[in-house]
């Protein structure tokens, strides 16, 4: 199973997202669009794991959750990695890292780790992927003219999710969720 950590977005969110991914799809044209109910913040990507390991994952997305308050995000800076001059993906996210989502990875990178799942190379920086691209695009024209308007995202739980990759791209389904705090 191919599975990650995220932080799920309230819907009025994703739709928020939606229109700013329509207003950037207009001006950029071919890539492959990430579908509004796909959006999400990552908070640690585990890639393939064995299912016998699914009882422990379930066991560190309780504890996680359970030592976290909630929290909100604002995504209003829109960006390109892995530079905006040359992206591959497109992203909206905040303009500073909320310091609870920090923890929230902290937590869980800790916890994988002592799973003895291989450390994350590199800092987790909250996004919400719009599009990819399989040739580099020149995004600063468009990131000089658009601004995300969207609403501030309250975040109230942790979601471990299964990632199938098809021709279509990605179908998600959410295999466990917990509340913050409990």
């Amino acid at each position: 199973m191919r599975l990650f950590f995220c932080v799920e977005l309230g819907e009025e969110v994703r739709a928020a997202l939606a229109e700013v991914a329509r207003q950037c799809r207009a001006a950029l044209g071919n890539g492959t669009w990430v579908p509004a109910e796909n959006y999400h913040l990552t908070v640690r990507f585990l890639g393939e794991v064995p299912e016998a390991r699914l009882p422990a994952l379930l066991e560190l997305g309780r504890s996680a959750a359970a030592g976290t308050t909630p929290f909100a995000v604002a995504l209003e800076a829109l960006g390109g990695f892995p530079q905006p001059q040359a992206a591959r993906v497109l992203w909206v996210g905040p303009r500073t890292e909320p310091p609870e989502f920090q923890r929230l990875c902290r937590r869980v990178e800790e916890a994988v780790r002592a799973l003895g799942f291989p450390p994350e190379r590199k800092e987790p920086v909250p996004h919400v992927t719009l599009a990819r691209f399989k040739s580099p695009k020149d995004l600063r024209p468009l990131l000089a003219r658009v601004r995300p308007a969207v609403p501030e995202a309250h975040i109230a739980g942790l979601t471990l999710m299964r990632s199938e990759l098809r021709p279509e791209g990605a179908k998600y389904t959410p295999l466990a969720s917990w509340k913050f705090g409990g």
